[in-house]
């Protein structure tokens, strides 16, 4: 788990390699499921849903379901823009785009938090 300032970048840069592993099955604003391929699987044992929860505003519910390869994370769309989840799984095609949704996870980041 993360509990230092240090370790939350180390959060972000997780949850940006894992999306990195995922395809989006299933997306309507509020709620994304993504599918983790079997090369994640490992990264997806490693981040602990309840952290995103903690650390992330917007994020209302985050669980994985490991015989399904899934993660399933309900989200306030008013805090959260929709895009930014399509955006987070094309940094494996576009690297580019890796240091602006860092920026972005990193603005929802928990004030009490930086």
């Amino acid at each position: 788990m993360a509990k230092e300032n240090g370790n939350k970048h180390t959060l972000i840069d997780r949850l940006i390699d894992l999306a990195c592993q995922t395809e989006i099955s299933h997306h309507i604003p509020g709620r994304i499921r993504l599918k983790v391929k079997l090369q994640g699987l490992l990264l997806a044992q490693d981040l602990d849903a309840e952290d995103l929860m903690k650390y992330f505003i917007g994020i209302l519910d985050a669980r994985t379901n490991a015989a399904a390869r899934s993660i399933i994370i309900n989200y306030d769309e008013r805090v959260i823009s929709p895009d930014l989840w399509d955006r987070l799984v094309m940094v494996k095609n576009h690297p580019t785009l890796r240091e602006s949704v860092k920026e972005a996870l990193q603005s929802l980041s928990r004030p009490e938090l930086a």
